[in-house]
């Protein structure tokens, strides 16, 4: 996880998207109602799709979650 900047318009970096997903947030919408990261031009919303993929996969389960059916 670098320090980049994902989106340029709103000044978001990779770093407050990481923290964003650790937070809580689950889904590319999530991460632009948190940061505003990609609510401008759009460039960069694959970008953050990725980075949600990402942390999707390597996500440890919270085993204090409960379960959603």
């Amino acid at each position: 996880m670098g320090d980049r900047l994902v989106c340029i318009c709103n000044m978001v970096s990779e770093k407050e998207i990481v923290a964003a997903l650790k937070k809580g947030a689950v889904s590319t919408e999530d991460i632009q109602y948190a940061t505003r990261a990609g609510t401008s031009c759009g460039k960069c919303l694959m970008t953050i799709d990725q980075l949600v993929q990402e942390h999707e996969v390597n996500a440890v389960p919270d085993p204090q979650q409960k379960l959603k059916f």
